[in-house]
């Protein structure tokens, strides 16, 4: 079963092939410190700390989409309700 996440839609996502990733926040003043984080393997993405930016690896694009659509990505039936 998945760990709880934001669940609501990250302002950002990038595909990595990679489960260490590290998250600026993007260029210039608006940026904040870099931070390195692990994508968990048993769920496939993490979301960035400060700026939310969700890393989705490349293994687990089809789970996540699953996730957001609100259906168990291992059986394809609805999510329990919270």
């Amino acid at each position: 079963m998945l760990r709880e996440t934001n669940p609501l839609a990250p302002p950002e996502t990038e595909v990595v092939s990679t489960y260490r990733v590290a998250c600026d926040g993007g260029e210039g003043a608006l940026g904040h410190p870099r931070v390195w984080m692990s994508i968990p393997h048993d769920i496939g993405w993490v979301d960035c700390s400060y700026c939310d930016k969700r890393f989705i690896h490349a293994d687990a694009v089809e789970k996540h989409a699953a996730f957001m659509a609100g259906t168990d990505a291992a059986t394809g039936a609805d999510k329990p309700a919270a």
